[in-house]
């Protein structure tokens, strides 16, 4: 309590009663720190620390039995409320200079305190003519059709909302649509939450109103949009969490992605188009608690706004970097803090002309450092303070300034103005806990006070200007004047009535308000948070990451997920912090992969901590999942094989264990390619084939596991592709390519499509089809590039560059292949680099490039055997040995190669792979009049093959044989 609260308080009890009191009272006001009040007494008293209460105790002992001695701080605040006697300066032990001491007498014969004089309207805009000039000059520019955005940036109370409405003030009377996005601290992950408040406003939506008056409302208001509305209703209504009436709207054949993009699209051109008819003033404020999808969002106003009549108003605090880079119609504006002749001028009109004394403007100069908001509510504090003294044309300084008590920061100005209000104090509080903005119907339930007592506390601040009201009760909202006004009112509260507020919050959100629970399940979890209620909370932050993660807003999500993790670690019960842990850290890894890729560290280190809690619980559901998509990470990585392949032997003990069919299917998938990349074509090709087997579309909607990149049966039929054709089924190779990739359309995933795309070039370009590889690979390209899936965007690059560089084998397509296959490295990716570098050496051989291509071939024989990686070994020797033959070198060692290609091909059983290094082979034979040899050797692997599906590698080997006979 304040020092006046106490005084008063004591003072009852000694002048207001006949009682005779033996007690002594010292009273000193300032900070303390106050820890757990855990006992009686002398634990009490040890629980508050600092020289506030040290102060006090001294002072008591100044004080004779039954007198209330008060020290200099309080002195000054209760000013002349009561009578004093001065009791001069003692020596008090702990403190250097002697203290000054007052006996309480009695109260004063003074009705009340002096209170400023309310100043209507706002302060004048002083030292931003230049910067209003900006803004008027780009508004004019506007209109003309000539959009522009002007970016306001500055620290918290330096008049970047103050400028704004100086613009508007300067253009009352024109034509004009003023449309305003407020970003809240609160709500800094909650996806588009200040486009959607706007248009929950621009719609007048009603707390009142239903499902079908909000419906109705929506439909009226988008009829001005060129939007179809059987394409812009459901969109607006999935953005704004409304069910829609059954059979009026077909669903959306979208995938989040695509939702996403065409959200963002339609609310771009919306106003867009209306800034076609009428110029529009677009005003984001407060940009730092922006959340990325509303930044997104912005990018397109700030890219297409130049072709019509809307300027955009951006204003941030300096630790927001904005992520655009700076066109032509963009203004950049730095507000800087202000002169001394500005502060005067701001001292000058909140003094209403009177003449301030010279001490008091040098102080207020000296505190404030030019912040105007500083200087507003510091001036107020002390022109509503009992230290000056009013007269008709000045005022008057009553004390020397260093004895009066003028709050120090503007937080101490903000709470002496909250103090002045003790009787609605509670209610800024209440609201400071509720946020920047709050509706009055939420501190209506949590008030608990009679709507005319609610309702005159609500003036009160609004007429002390603490709050901005919109509308009239109840469906009026409150804004606080300021963040800074929120933050002091917040703050005052002890921790334990914070606690409390925020509980109640919690809870009346979960039983009176289940659409905002729904749409925004991260506010309910921060008031949790708050509220010390860390499994509450933490289960609210998993449904915000799902919620977020479902709608592709991966950076919402993982700053969900992220917070609920860190409060997940302090649950009490063990058992609760494990499987609260667990859940968290694998949506989180979902997150990271889906936003990331499988090779990003971020990735890795989720699912890691996912499969430690996973065996600290035990049976965890979440464990197959789990090592599923640490295998994919692995596997991607490619660091070695070793991690890739022990985590698909555990897969596929689980999944016999188990017996489930989803369990079965990714284990199978996982072991078949581990099998693949290792060169195990025919244990590949039984897993895979297994995989398809069990493999239904139906699991897709039910199995989390599926959610985590590509789909495992598109995945199945495409890496069979690969191990038929290595095995010498080149036509069951086509089946399944194509099969994998119609399947992944069906399935409408475009992550599986992608993929899909990408591995059946690989196909392509090992039947020699060089034109249908780069189709494939451009198709690939195009998709994954528009939907955001750089990883196999970088695959589909590389099979781009061979096949632009095998059709025109030039130095400069030959380079460019090369780069993608560096640039698809660098993102920490090793898996297909053999054979991305072995399909880059026969390029380079093809063009004459010698020294590239036999440095290309040891970088990739450096890498299988670092990796393991081995499908395409026997391509790699045998290209080295095809160079030595090129460059008329050692046949032997050249023959060595060819050798070592087929006894890694046998090895293998990929008759394909041992049909190319016997033509190799046979060829130098034939050179060496070895025909026979050569024709026993490569008739016997020809033969095997069966007719009716020619590949140029059987072409090539029919000519040879037919020459060797």
């Amino acid at each position: 309590r304040t020092g006046l609260d106490a005084v008063a308080a004591v003072a009852r009890l000694e002048f207001d009663h006949d009682v005779a009191l033996e007690a002594r009272v010292g009273i000193a006001t300032g900070q303390v720190v106050v820890g757990d009040l855990v006992g009686e007494a002398s634990a009490e008293a040890e629980a508050v620390a600092g020289e506030t209460p040290n102060l006090a105790a001294r002072l008591q002992g100044v004080a004779a039995p039954g007198q209330v001695v008060i020290g200099t701080t309080t002195r000054l605040l209760i000013g002349e409320t009561f009578d004093l006697t001065d009791l001069g300066a003692h020596d008090l032990k702990g403190f250097a200079e002697p203290v000054q001491a007052w006996r309480v007498v009695r109260a004063g014969d003074i009705d009340s305190r002096y209170e400023a004089k309310h100043v209507g309207g706002g302060l004048p805009l002083v030292g931003r003519q230049e910067e209003l000039g900006l803004l008027l000059r780009s508004w004019e520019a506007s209109k003309e059709g000539h959009g522009q955005v002007v970016l306001i940036q500055g620290e918290a109370g330096i008049g970047k909302s103050r400028l704004v409405e100086a613009l508007r003030e300067q253009l009352s009377g024109q034509d004009y649509i003023r449309v305003t996005h407020r970003c809240s601290p609160y709500h800094a992950n909650s996806t588009l939450y200040p486009v959607i408040e706007h248009l929950k406003r621009a719609m007048g939506w009603m707390p009142e109103d239903d499902a079908e008056a909000k419906q109705g409302k929506l439909e009226a208001t988008l009829t001005r949009q060129s939007l179809p509305p059987e394409d812009a209703v459901p969109l607006y209504a999935e953005l704004l969490s409304l069910p829609l009436p059954e059979g009026r709207f077909a669903p959306l054949e979208l995938s989040a992605k695509e939702r996403r993009e065409q959200t963002l699209d339609a609310l771009a051109g919306w106003l867009l188009e209306e800034a076609e008819r009428t110029p529009v003033l677009n005003v984001w404020e407060d940009l730092h608690w922006a959340d990325p999808t509303t930044l997104e969002l912005l990018a397109l106003y700030i890219d297409q706004s130049p072709t019509v009549s809307m300027i955009n108003v951006l204003t941030y605090r300096p630790e927001f970097v904005p992520p655009w880079s700076m066109h032509s119609h963009m203004t950049p504006i730095t507000l800087n803090r202000l002169e001394r002749p500005e502060v005067e001028a701001l001292i000058d009109h909140q003094a209403n002309g009177k003449a301030v004394p010279p001490e008091v403007i040098e102080h207020i100069v000296g505190k404030t450092d030019g912040v105007p908001l500083y200087v507003e509510e510091l001036t107020k504090s002390i022109l509503g303070s009992d230290y000056l003294r009013e007269d008709a044309d000045c005022y008057t300084l009553t004390g020397s300034l260093s004895e009066v008590s003028i709050p120090a920061t503007l937080q101490d100005s903000l709470m002496a103005r909250l103090d002045r209000l003790p009787r609605v104090r509670e209610l800024a509080q209440l609201g400071a806990v509720l946020g920047r903005e709050f509706a009055y119907q939420m501190l209506l339930y949590l008030a608990r006070l009679e709507e005319p007592v609610l309702q005159n506390g609500l003036g009160q601040l609004v007429d002390n200007e603490l709050l901005y009201q919109r509308g009239r009760p109840p469906r009026s909202r409150y804004i606080f004047k300021h963040a800074l006004i929120q933050d002091a009112a917040y703050q005052s509260l002890l921790k334990r009535t914070r606690q409390q507020y925020h509980q109640q919050v919690a809870a009346l959100m979960e039983e009176r308000f289940p659409e905002t629970v729904e749409a925004h399940p991260e506010l309910v979890a921060h008031h949790y948070s708050q509220a010390g209620k860390t499994k509450e909370a933490t289960d609210y932050w998993y449904l915000a990451g799902e919620r977020a993660r479902s709608r592709s807003a991966n950076h919402e999500a993982i700053a969900h997920l992220g917070k609920g993790i860190s409060l997940a670690r302090e649950l009490p019960d063990e058992q609760d912090r494990v499987r609260c842990e667990l859940k968290l850290q694998f949506s989180l890894g979902g997150a990271y992969l889906q936003m990331m890729g499988h090779f990003a560290p971020e990735v890795e280190a989720a699912f890691v901590r996912a499969r430690e809690l996973c065996l600290r619980v035990g049976d965890a559901p979440e464990l197959v999942p789990t090592l599923f998509g640490l295998w994919r990470t692995y596997v991607v990585q490619m660091a070695d094989s070793e991690k890739p392949k022990e985590l698909a032997a555990e897969l596929l003990r689980l999944a016999e264990e188990n017996g489930s069919a989803v369990s079965r299917v990714i284990a199978h998938y996982a072991g078949g390619f581990t099998a693949h990349v290792m060169g195990q074509f025919s244990v590949a090709r039984g897993h895979l084939q297994e995989g398809i087997r069990l493999y239904s579309s139906d699991d897709r909607n039910t199995a989390a596991v599926y959610r985590f990149g590509q789909d495992p049966g598109v995945a199945c039929y495409c890496y069979l592709a690969l191990a038929e054709w290595a095995l010498g089924y080149p036509d069951k190779a086509f089946e399944n390519a194509r099969g994998g990739v119609a399947l992944a359309r069906r399935l409408d995933d475009p992550f599986s499509v992608a993929f899909s795309q990408s591995i059946a070039t690989f196909l392509d370009q090992a039947l020699g089809d060089a034109e249908a590889t780069l189709e494939g690979a451009n198709e690939a390209v195009s998709l994954a590039t528009a939907i955001g899936f750089p990883y196999w965007a970088g695959i589909g690059k590389v099979m781009q560059g061979w096949g632009e560089a095998t059709g025109n084998p030039t130095r400069a397509k030959i380079q460019g292949f090369r780069d993608r296959i560096e640039h698809h490295r660098a993102v920490g990716t090793e898996l297909f680099a053999p054979y991305f570098l072995t399909l880059f050496g026969g390029v380079a051989l093809k063009a004459n490039q010698a020294d590239e291509c036999i440095a290309v071939l040891y970088e990739a024989e450096t890498v299988l055997n670092r990796t393991g990686e081995r499908w395409w070994e026997s391509e790699t020797h045998r290209l080295h040995g095809v160079l030595l033959v090129a460059q008329g070198g050692d046949s032997a060692e050249a023959e060595g190669r060819f050798e070592k290609a087929l006894a890694v091909a046998r090895q293998s059983d990929a008759k394909s792979l041992e049909l190319r290094a016997a033509v190799s082979l046979a060829r130098l034979w034939q050179q060496r009049e070895k025909r026979h040899e050569a024709r026993e050797l490569l008739g016997a692997v020809y033969n095997w093959f069966t007719e009716g599906f020619d590949t140029a590698d059987l072409k090539e080997a029919k000519v040879l044989l037919d020459e060797l006979s």
